[in-house]
């Protein structure tokens, strides 16, 4: 149980702490109907049935927060036309309807208003996103998820140890394996972010077999390296953890979105 000192929609400082793992509105919101966000857009992840799922870091509370809708998030969420708002640390504006926490891990949840589109409002420069690194990374992977209180991180890592895919139940799937700042070590760990997905499926493609060995270089002799992990919903009695990002400053990707590979795939990651 951690103790909350700020309304989770404003940031108003409340004047007594309240202990809860999940976030807390102040009177003024939790009376208010619609909320704009901006968000700091830090993971898209793939998932089923052509769905995806959009988190980022709000830019006044410094709360990670999850968009959510009932139905799911097509792809077209993220798209404006043929353009992809939605990118790792663009700094993108949403509107929520309301606060949807659960009250175990998943207190990230805003329930979206799908009638709002996304709205572009810049891209964070890289002084920037290292001082949002610095400031949300933990370093101990483990001792926050045991919390139960998140299941969003941004994970300082000391090194990726392996990185592989392989074709399961006729998709194509990646597999991360890694050392966090601490030196607990995190096997076989499946990466559902878009990007990684559509960068290691392009290179297997265009015949680079060595592509592993070229991403850990370039990751582990990065001065900034960092991994962002989510936790799925309950699944066989497990919350598991997932790559959802892995960032350096510079950029490993080097700028690209995964919808410039998957156009020269010609197929969706």
């Amino acid at each position: 149980m951690i103790y909350q000192k700020n309304c989770v929609a404003c940031n108003t400082a409340f004047r007594f702490d309240s202990q809860s793992n999940i976030g807390i509105l102040c009177n003024a919101c939790s009376r208010q109907g619609l909320f704009r966000k901006k968000l700091i857009i830090t993971g898209i992840t793939r998932m089923d049935h052509g769905n995806v799922c959009v988190s980022g870091i709000d830019y006044d509370t410094w709360r990670f927060v999850r968009p959510v809708y009932p139905s799911m998030l097509k792809r077209d969420f993220i798209m404006e036309g043929t353009t992809q708002v939605i990118r790792h640390f663009n700094l993108v504006e949403m509107e929520f309807k309301e606060y949807k926490p659960s009250q175990k891990y998943h207190t990230e949840d805003w329930l979206i208003n799908e009638s709002f589109s996304p709205k572009f409002l810049g891209h964070m420069k890289d002084q920037d996103i290292i001082k949002i690194l610095r400031y949300m990374s933990v370093k101990n992977l483990q001792n926050e998820i045991d919390s139960e209180s998140s299941s969003l991180f941004i994970v300082k890592v000391q090194r990726i140890t392996n990185i592989w895919h392989e074709h399961s139940f006729g998709k194509f799937k990646v597999r991360v394996s890694f050392i966090d700042q601490s030196g607990n070590l995190f096997e076989r760990v499946p990466a559902t972010d878009l990007l990684i997905l559509a960068k290691v499926r392009h290179m297997v493609e265009n015949g680079m077999n060595n592509y592993a060995q070229e991403m850990m270089n370039i990751f582990n002799n990065n001065p900034y390296k960092y991994i962002r992990i989510g936790l799925t919903r309950m699944f066989k009695g497990i919350y598991w953890k997932q790559v959802t990002a892995m960032i350096t400053i510079p950029d490993m990707f080097n700028g690209d979105s995964f919808s410039k590979y998957e156009k020269r795939l010609g197929t969706q990651a």
